[in-house]
């Protein structure tokens, strides 16, 4: 045993009072509270697990660590959290991220403009005190909810209180769904750039990091510094963050999906995830009709989708306020997106482009020989003919 893990053992045999380790507020528990992202595609992970493995980065109490790897180019994974501290801000464990929207704290509060009515604890007497009252409360009932507590968002989803979701404006929780992640992101689980490559100094023959490994895929080389100074609590109480306060500027900067654009010609919606089962063109007529006098309603079975086309340009406007959103809208229980039209001579030209691309596409993946065979043959000048091509002769002339 090193220097280092002695004096941890120490430190913890001096917290450690009592014969029994939860009475002290070590936590234990069987399975760490992870993103899709962290815990990676394979659906077979195994595990490390190590009981009062560490200090939680955020309360200072022991908890149970676990360590895994996501794949077989990726780096190992660990908790730095203990249970507690991660569900009473709803993020993972690992990269303190954000469980349902991918995002950072500090976007997702921003986003949802909530600001928790208790003031948020950040000294290590109230951090552990909050937290013993989560723990009490989780014990009493497994599923009950613990957001908030620590500061940030609070309430039920279906709470209409203030700080429920139900109660968050449209316009935020649109904010919100925008910058939300769709898919899961394992880059980020790939194993960190060899610090001996940027050296120019790494001679290891199987060195396991990037670039060495093969891997040149290396976005961080090109992104800002700022990105990779990050203080952990800054992360988990939302102050200070750099990949968040980039997130929300990204976003002011985008143009709402409600703008009507500039070609006054469009009167048009596309609208995906129609279901021809449980929606028929009656119901989207009822649905658009309030706004103004519709044209026509046109419904693709096939493709799972519709267009809506309005009398006037002024109507259209007008759904497109209350339709066009990111959080979409529902008919009988099938929710969809709405979104604008585009002019015809905006289709034909990325169909030209479209159609060009395509070619070229297929140029670069031909074969030697079937290029070959594509070639124009040569032009211009008396092909040269011999006797024996001839096909009259019946054989070699007699002398």
């Amino acid at each position: 045993m090193n220097t280092e893990n002695t004096l941890y053992a120490l430190k913890m045999s001096n917290r450690h009072t009592s014969s029994n380790p939860e009475e002290d507020g070590w936590e234990k528990s069987d399975f760490p509270v992870v993103c899709d992202d962290c815990l990676g595609p394979n659906p077979y992970v195994r595990m490390q697990k190590e009981n009062y493995g560490a200090e939680c980065a955020i309360s200072g109490r022991p908890f149970t660590v676990f360590r895994w790897r996501p794949g077989h180019d990726a780096r190992y994974k660990k908790t730095v959290v203990c249970k507690e501290i991660a569900l009473a801000k709803n993020v993972c464990q690992v990269c303190l991220l954000d469980l349902e929207y991918g995002i950072p704290v500090q976007a997702r509060d921003a986003a949802l403009g909530a600001i928790s009515d208790m003031a948020v604890p950040k000294s290590a007497v109230n951090v552990e005190y909050v937290t013993k009252q989560i723990e009490e409360k989780l014990e009493e009932d497994a599923t009950a909810d613990v957001t908030g507590m620590l500061g940030g968002v609070a309430g039920n989803a279906e709470d209409d209180s203030v700080g429920g979701k139900a109660a968050i404006v449209k316009d935020a929780m649109e904010q919100l769904t925008r910058m939300a992640r769709k898919k899961p992101y394992y880059q980020k689980n790939k194993a960190p750039i060899c610090t001996f490559w940027l050296k120019d100094a790494c001679t290891r023959a199987d060195c396991p990091f990037r670039p060495c490994n093969g891997d040149t895929h290396m976005p961080e080389l090109s992104a800002n510094a700022k990105f990779r100074k990050q203080n952990i609590k800054d992360r988990y109480y939302g102050t200070n963050d750099p990949v968040a306060e980039a997130m929300l500027e990204r976003d002011r900067e985008k143009k709402p999906s409600w703008q009507a654009p500039e070609d006054q010609t469009i009167k048009t919606f596309y609208i995906s995830g129609v279901d021809g089962e449980n929606v028929q063109e009656g119901d989207l007529r009822a649905a658009f009709c309030t706004y103004g006098a519709l044209k026509k309603v046109h419904v693709m079975k096939e493709k799972k989708c519709a267009f809506v086309t309005f009398a006037e340009r002024e109507a259209a406007e007008e759904a497109a306020k209350q339709k066009c959103g990111a959080l979409g809208f529902e008919i009988n229980g099938v929710k969809m997106k709405c979104m604008w039209g585009k002019s015809k001579s905006e289709s034909k030209k990325k169909k030209q482009a479209g159609g060009e691309e395509s070619k070229e596409k297929k140029k670069e993946n031909l074969t030697d020989v079937e290029k070959l065979e594509q070639m124009p043959l040569p032009t211009g000048g008396a092909k040269k003919k011999y006797a024996s091509m001839d096909a009259n002769a019946m054989g070699a002339a007699a002398k």
